[in-house]
């Protein structure tokens, strides 16, 4: 049995982009809107071919309370995760974030939760810091595929989206500099609650890591489609949809974007993929 970090004790500096802590599909409504705390980090994209890296260690429970929140930690040699459905980790492991997007799932991988712990060889530990967003896309993919027994195929459907363009006015984002010694900013996304508004504020990130985020505030799927291709430092304060404050000082989320960001959600229908799973089962534990 590997070890378990409780989520109170986790490194937020070294933890994964959650998508928008699961698009909030887990996390309890009072601390998802309430938390102060930064959601995770995430591995860079890369346009280099991702070599698999193997687990040598897997621990699945189910979870057995989930009243601090749920997510994902990577440490040296291992992944964390803590009070996630399966349907959560796919749409993670797939890059589909609407439900829409997932077809075929039964009920149970949206209602029950695994607290999970991977871990690979000591020999593959530097590989593993060092992995890209594939490789960690693909490591879970194979995680779903060995202890899951999933089982899946791909398709094309036109679905309504909200593209995210440049607005007329322009892009209103900060481009993340170097550090003093040269590196990168550390990408980090963190949301949290004053009041009736909510704030999102990033440090490194690509404006393609956003879309999870908007996707819970806006019911649909959202398509990058600015063409930034540059990390980003920025802020955004909206009133949340949900909000029932008639005197919120906070624009709506379309409205934030677009006067914040210089950006603009614009619906539409596109093709988009889907996930069709033909086959899951309820993973033995140990």
């Amino acid at each position: 049995m590997l070890k378990r970090v409780e989520p109170g004790t986790r490194n937020p500096g070294k933890m994964l982009l959650l998508a928008a802590i699961s698009m909030m599909l887990t996390v309890p409504p009072a601390l998802s809107q309430a938390s102060p705390e930064p959601a995770a980090a995430s591995p860079q994209p890369s346009s280099t071919p991702a070599k698999l890296l193997a687990w040598d260690v897997v621990s699945i429970k189910p979870s057995k309370a989930c009243t601090k929140g749920s997510g994902m930690m990577p440490t040296a040699d291992e992944l964390q995760i803590f009070c996630l459905a399966p349907q959560a980790i796919i749409k993670l492991a797939y890059e589909v974030w609407g439900d829409d997007q997932i077809l075929g799932a039964p009920a149970w991988t949206t209602t029950t939760s695994y607290d999970i712990e991977a871990k690979v060889d000591a020999a593959d530990a530097a590989a593993f810091t060092n992995r890209t967003f594939d490789q960690h896309n693909l490591m879970l993919q194979a995680l779903l595929r060995d202890r899951f027994m999933l089982k899946v195929h791909r398709e094309t459907r036109d679905l309504p989206v909200y593209a995210l363009v440049v607005a007329k006015s322009g892009p209103r984002l900060k481009e993340s500099k170097p550090d003093e010694s040269g590196s990168n900013a550390q990408p980090m996304m963190r949301m949290k609650r004053n009041g009736e508004t909510l704030e999102i504020v990033a440090t490194g990130m690509h404006v393609r890591n956003l879309a999870p985020f908007l996707l819970r505030e806006v019911g649909r799927t959202v398509v990058d489609k600015t063409g930034l291709k540059g990390t980003y430092d920025f802020t955004l304060q909206f009133t949340p949809q949900q909000s029932t404050a008639p005197d919120s000082t906070a624009p709506s989320i379309f409205t934030a974007i677009q006067e914040q960001l210089g950006l603009k959600l614009e619906p539409q229908k596109a093709p988009m993929e889907v996930i069709v799973i033909d086959q899951i089962e309820k993973p033995s534990e140990n």
